[in-house]
């Protein structure tokens, strides 16, 4: 599996999403959004902080993209405590740090990437897991965004409510599993695995 994350403090949601690298399936672990009633709220990051631990715990995980706004020391204490079990890196200077802010061509890459493999079929998705009516307002939430590169992602305007935070983490995945393909990287035979003293 290969993970995605976006994550906001107040207004903005937080996303944590998987992708299978055999088949593309995205799964959405965890969407964390501010309630339409609540006038002061802030994310719960020990939950969010839990649910990635939880994730390196019961997936196999070999990549991980996390835009590092807003998260960067739990992205640095990411990236240290499970650095040896990523196959790929993000960036030279992070193995879990992916800073969307400055990497506009790759991003741009990336969202061209994913939209041509949704239109296409290429990616799975199951509409009765959990989390995934808020995935797919998420991914519909998404608007065309043209810049120097091509076609980028955005909100409907920056003001707007609905919330891309989904469509944000399932990319940053995805560009996890094509970087990692790319890489040469091949999953291991099957009985090639460690063996664990009970």
């Amino acid at each position: 599996m290969t993970l995605g994350f976006d994550g906001g403090r107040a207004d903005d949601a937080t996303a944590l999403v998987a992708e299978r690298v055999s088949d593309r399936l995205l799964q959405p672990l965890g969407i964390w959004e501010r309630p339409r009633d609540a006038k002061r709220w802030e994310i719960d990051r020990v939950s969010v902080d839990e649910r990635v631990q939880w994730a390196f715990l019961n997936l196999r995980v070999v990549a991980f993209y996390a835009d590092v706004a807003l998260w960067e020391s739990y992205i640095d204490r990411w990236s240290a405590e499970h650095r040896t079990e990523l196959q790929v890196k993000a960036s030279t200077s992070s193995a879990i740090g992916w800073d969307m802010r400055n990497r506009l061509q790759q991003a741009t890459r990336g969202t061209e990437r994913l939209v041509a493999a949704f239109r296409d079929g290429q990616v799975l998705w199951n509409p009765a897991a959990e989390h995934a009516g808020t995935f797919r307002r998420h991914l519909l939430n998404a608007r065309r965004r043209p810049n120097r590169y091509g076609l980028s992602f955005g909100k409907e305007s920056r003001e707007s409510p609905d919330k891309v935070d989904g469509f944000a983490a399932a990319q940053l995945a995805d560009m996890a599993r094509h970087d990692l393909l790319e890489s040469g990287w091949r999953p291991p035979t099957p009985g090639g695995g460690r063996l664990i003293a009970l």
